[in-house]
């Protein structure tokens, strides 16, 4: 019997590793259009980009309504180019509408290049290709399994398929560019009824955008970027393309999208677009982002992303604002914020609580440093899953929906200097996945940002302190403060599992 397990072994082994990503594929090299000044968004916004030499623009998109108003604006208004970036586009109602419009712009003559990573694409790979027929776009995926239809089978190429291409960003004519941390799915823009996120973008403008540019060209050029009609061989029929836009104008004129669509209407960005009061902040700024080489298992230390921004002389004599969804300081973390507590540095920290966190393994590997933070000196609030129905300004300004997460990544030193992007601090982000941000000084829009979410928190989510060596969270419930000393709304088997499954997973996947 040994001798059949082994034979069985060897075969299964031999059957699963001959299995291999394309290697020898063609796919053209191509790079980000230059000639877009007269483009819409050139004219527009050429104004303002001679009027603030050597700065950027930023319009912030906190409402997860505003987020995709700006998303559709800029698929709607592009003349030559869309390059999209993304870790995670889901087959709901907002990725549908984004799909079609998308469509819409390549019938119109845009060209599109749509670069996704291949991990969440398996469910609807077949739309990805028939969208690649069309003779203006071209969808490649970066890093992809090499086994199509059993993706576990890749186990044996465990070590780069853990590698992910987080990076998030949406291009048009090379004139702007929306980055931040939201994927593209219903839970990113509030348009879940079960489960939405808090989350954070930035419509940037002027120098940054060209810098987007060369990032996604970077990456859209990489041996790891693969064709999709590579790796799916088949012959895509000729009335697919016109069945799909059908199939997708159909979802944007259904009964499901109307109320939301209703709200897109009706959101602060599409109102301001509309009486033409945008108003946009300025300043010096920068786009970092990992080289795709990170992805590839290559030697990474030197370039990646956080070594290049923490190498700038950003120096936070009063207050550092961290918010982060995954939150995983380490001991040299910890050992940091104790460094810069003492030199009287304020320290806060917005987190997800184990109840609103929907990766409860990475909470595991966040809770354990919870007391050495507070000893520290640092202030930490963890999200609460669940708002009041009275809380109307956070459910219109950041999320709504029976379940809330937070998911936005921003990072603000002394309400001066604010980094806004994909990247989480943690373990998984430093040393596996790719990122990319944009770093920019602007006070008036770092002290708004600061501002308001302090204004928030004590409704949407808990304060954790220490009493007597013991964890306690506090929060706003009515006109009444309310202190519990266990961890807050989560299930015991939420609780078990995150710290059954620390046990055999290591920190540094997390």
């Amino acid at each position: 019997m040994s001798f059949l397990l082994w034979g069985v072994f060897i075969s299964f082994y031999s059957l699963v590793s001959c299995q291999t990503v394309p290697a020898n594929f063609k796919a053209s090299e191509s790079h980000a259009l230059t000639a877009t000044s007269e483009t819409f968004f050139g004219r527009l916004l050429a104004p303002s980009i001679e009027a603030n030499p050597g700065k950027s623009g930023f319009y912030p998109l906190q409402a997860g309504t505003d987020a995709f108003v700006a998303r559709l604006e800029s698929v709607r208004r592009a003349e030559k180019s869309l390059d999209v970036q993304y870790y995670i586009w889901h087959d709901d109602l907002v990725g549908k509408i984004l799909f079609y419009e998308i469509l819409a712009a390549a019938d119109r003559g845009v060209r599109v290049r749509l670069l996704l990573d291949d991990l969440h694409i398996g469910q609807y790979e077949e739309l990805l290709l028939v969208l690649d027929s069309h003779p203006f776009i071209e969808v490649r995926m970066f890093n992809p399994f090499a086994n199509r239809s059993l993706r576990f089978l890749d186990v044996f190429r465990f070590s780069q398929i853990n590698r992910r291409m987080h990076n998030k960003v949406l291009i048009a004519d090379n004139q702007t560019a929306i980055i931040g941390g939201r994927n593209i799915g219903n839970e990113y823009f509030t348009a879940s009824p079960d489960e939405n996120f808090g989350d954070f973008d930035v419509w940037c403008f002027g120098p940054v955008v060209k810098e987007s540019s060369q990032s996604f060209d970077l990456y859209w050029n990489h041996r790891l970027s693969v064709p999709i009609k590579e790796l799916n061989k088949r012959e895509v029929q000729g009335t697919e393309l016109a069945n799909l836009q059908n199939d997708l104008k159909a979802v944007e004129q259904s009964e499901e999208a109307k109320p939301y669509l209703k709200e897109l209407a009706e959101s602060s960005l599409a109102k301001s677009i509309e009486n033409r009061k945008m108003h946009s902040f300025w300043g010096k700024a920068q786009v970092f982002s990992d080289s795709p080489e990170k992805v590839a298992g290559e030697s990474y230390k030197k370039t990646s992303m956080l070594n290049q921004v923490t190498a700038l002389p950003i120096k936070s004599s009063k207050e550092i604002f961290i918010v982060s969804p995954y939150f995983i300081p380490g001991k040299n973390g910890v050992e940091y914020f104790k460094k810069k507590s003492k030199e009287g540095v304020k320290v806060t920290v917005f987190t997800n609580s184990l109840a609103s966190n929907d990766v409860p393994l990475v909470f595991a590997g966040y809770k354990k440093y919870r007391k050495g933070l507070l000893k520290a000196g640092v202030e930490i609030y963890e999200m609460r899953p669940r708002i009041s129905a009275q809380k109307k300004k956070f459910s219109s300004s950041i999320s709504a929906g029976a379940r809330l997460g937070l998911h936005g990544k921003a990072y603000v030193f002394d309400r001066r200097v604010m980094f806004v992007g994909s990247m989480n601090l943690d373990p998984r982000s430093v040393e596996l996945n790719s990122e990319m941000g944009v770093l920019f000084e602007s006070p008036e829009l770092a002290q708004r940002f600061v501002e308001m979410t302090l204004n928030e928190l004590p409704d949407v989510a808990y304060k954790v302190t220490l009493s007597e060596g013991k964890l306690q969270w506090t929060t706003q419930e009515g006109e009444n403060e309310v202190t519990v000393d266990s961890e807050p709304e989560a299930s015991v088997w939420k609780s078990f599992k995150a710290g059954f499954l620390s046990l055999f997973v290591p920190e540094s996947m997390l």
